[in-house]
């Protein structure tokens, strides 16, 4: 059996609940990001900015999205994820919306592009199919049963993590999602998570069929930390900067950023 195109998937129960999962992700971490220009690549069907509050949006793809529609705010701009078109740290916000998949061989060099585009302090999200998933584990054993669309390859966790830190983005955090499919057409109804999610995230997380990780870019500058006592730099003597760390050191119970 031939593996679906990604319109057929898309079009499938499965295909509806990956993008009525992903939606959700995207409102929960993108609702608080603010700047001036949000940057999506692929998979123009996942309106990843519908609860953005960034006004310049643009989605890049290799074909144009023939369900975008003349209310969608995003500005199409054909050219391939591994040479965006666009200037040094100009974006505020990068979603790479399933190029890991579409482009298993060029992951790395995909990773770059966008953490080039990315400002700094900017954050990038990246889905993914996961290469351990239910889907893609049925598909290892039963070829005949495919999910997934074949226009592409399924990406391990680990090969994800190393492009996006390996070009120089600090991994913040992460869920893993879609355990089962919902066949309700209606879109509305798909959003998840359902009881078979919430109990998957709980005791089988790394089975999800889709990961979504979320990595910032940092400068590497020289900070001033804490405070000094300039008073007593001036005399002389030994001086101590003191510093509280504010960082909320805990992480969710399955942060995907967390696994390996």
């Amino acid at each position: 059996m031939t593996a679906p195109s990604w319109e057929s998937f898309l079009e499938s129960p499965a295909g509806r609940t990956v993008l009525a999962w992903e939606e959700g992700a995207c409102a929960r971490f993108l609702s608080g990001e603010t700047g001036l220009r949000a940057l999506q690549v692929g998979l123009g069907a996942l309106d990843c900015f519908a609860s953005s509050p960034i006004a310049h949006r643009i989605l890049i793809d290799e074909a144009v999205c023939p369900s975008c529609t003349q209310e969608d705010l995003r500005v199409q701009v054909l050219a391939d994820a591994d040479a965006l078109p666009l200037e040094n740290d100009c974006c505020d916000v990068v979603v790479l919306a399933h190029a890991f998949d579409r482009h298993p061989k060029q992951v790395e060099a995909v990773a770059r592009e966008a953490a080039r585009v990315l400002t700094p302090n900017g954050l990038l999200l990246t889905f993914f199919f996961n290469s351990m998933g239910c889907w893609a584990l049925k598909e290892r054993i039963f070829s005949s049963h495919r999910t997934l669309p074949g226009e592409g390859a399924v990406v391990s966790m680990h090969t994800a993590k190393t492009a996006l830190q390996e070009a120089g983005l600090t991994l913040e955090g992460g869920n893993f999602g879609v355990y089962a499919v919902n066949p309700n057409k209606n879109p509305s109804s798909v959003r998840l998570p359902g009881w078979v999610d919430k109990a998957g995230d709980r005791w089988w997380p790394t089975l999800s069929n889709v990961i979504v990780l979320t990595a910032r870019k940092f400068d590497a500058k020289a900070t001033l930390v804490g405070k000094i006592n300039f008073a007593a730099a001036t005399s002389g003597k030994t001086v101590s900067a003191t510093f509280k760390n504010t960082a909320n050191s805990q992480l969710e119970p399955h942060d995907a950023a967390n696994h390996s």
